[in-house]
């Protein structure tokens, strides 16, 4: 029975999955530790489970994920054939039904679509929503998910979901960190999750063009507002300049949030088709309503968004500007 409720429980959408057989299952697009990581535990885990599974990411990911395993079950930008029976759609940590790419022609003919989020402005697009702010990561929702369902994850499903953790949290030390992050990360470990590997990968390997990116990026730095306000833009000659791709600017927006007094970072990424800005906060300002201001959306310290209808310049001035405002009403 399908609900359209604005936010089902845990134990609605375990019954869901319990009762389908054919699924089709994708993160956002430019996936990211905790997306893929998460569409991949949960393919497996349904797999192990005799369900028909379509693993999907619109695009590929950074080179630091290619480790994760079974990676090579994930469809990287090829959508099922049209004669393919999908029962049921699960879409991770999309916020809106765009997110996971153009995926009309699955959703036209899924009898059931399911939203598993943890962003406060994801949209209630399926027929079942389980949407949790308050959770660190979709990885978390996850594990949840699992033991309502009495499902033990193996080594390889649980590296996964432990980088959807560790990804999300910056290792437990932003502020989405609980103590029930804490307890998921052990059971992860308890499983068998190759913690060692994965944080060299992540955490301990920067590339040439990486560094030298991240080096160009302090260097323009900007300092605004009485020191409250960092601001970072990146152009599409310097990525040229360093062969390095838009991916690899992962951490550079929290760099500036290491200063004294600074309370909010965004970092403008102009790439081929448009723009991508990244935003942090370290103090009182709510950077999802921030981005929300230009389309995006996501987290009270860490949001984002893209747009493709101004210039490089026009963003920055009009970001900067609404960056300065969100400063000055948050006191």
């Amino acid at each position: 029975m399908q609900t359209n409720k604005p936010n089902n429980t845990l134990e609605e959408i375990a019954d869901v999955i319990y009762r389908g057989k054919s699924f089709f299952i994708a993160g956002h697009q430019n996936p990211d530790g905790d997306s893929l990581g998460s569409t991949i535990a949960v393919s497996s885990v349904l797999r192990r489970q005799g369900k028909e599974v379509y693993s999907y990411a619109d695009n590929a990911p950074g080179d630091d994920l290619l480790f994760l395993p079974m990676l090579d079950t994930v469809n990287i930008g090829k959508l099922p054939p049209e004669d393919l029976k999908i029962e049921t759609v699960i879409l991770l940590e999309c916020s809106d039904v765009t997110r996971g790419g153009n995926l009309a022609s699955v959703l036209s003919k899924a009898k059931t679509v399911i939203n598993l989020d943890h962003h406060l402005t994801s949209d209630t697009y399926g027929h079942y929503n389980y949407i949790n702010p308050s959770a660190s990561s979709t990885a978390e929702i996850i594990w949840q998910l699992f033991e309502i369902m009495r499902i033990w994850v193996n080594s390889d499903e649980a590296t996964c979901l432990y980088t959807g953790l560790v990804t999300d949290t910056a290792r437990f030390l932003h502020s989405n960190t609980t103590a029930e992050s804490l307890r998921v990360g052990a059971g992860l470990i308890s499983c068998g999750a190759d913690i060692k590997k994965l944080n060299n990968i992540l955490f301990h390997t920067r590339s040439y063009s990486e560094t030298k990116l991240l080096g160009r990026a302090l260097e323009k730095m900007q300092i605004l507002k009485d020191g409250k306000l960092a601001v970072i833009v990146l152009t599409l000659q310097e990525f040229d300049l360093f062969g390095a791709e838009p991916s690899h600017t992962q951490g550079i927006v929290s760099q500036p949030t290491m200063i004294p007094g600074v309370e909010v970072s965004f970092l403008i990424k102009e790439e081929k088709d448009k723009l991508s800005v990244n935003l942090r906060s370290k103090g009182e300002v709510d950077v999802s309503q921030l981005a929300a201001k230009f389309g995006g959306g996501g987290h009270a310290r860490a949001a984002g968004f893209k747009r493709s209808d101004m210039t490089l310049d026009e963003l920055t001035s009009k970001l900067i500007k609404a960056a300065e405002e969100a400063i000055d009403n948050a006191k």
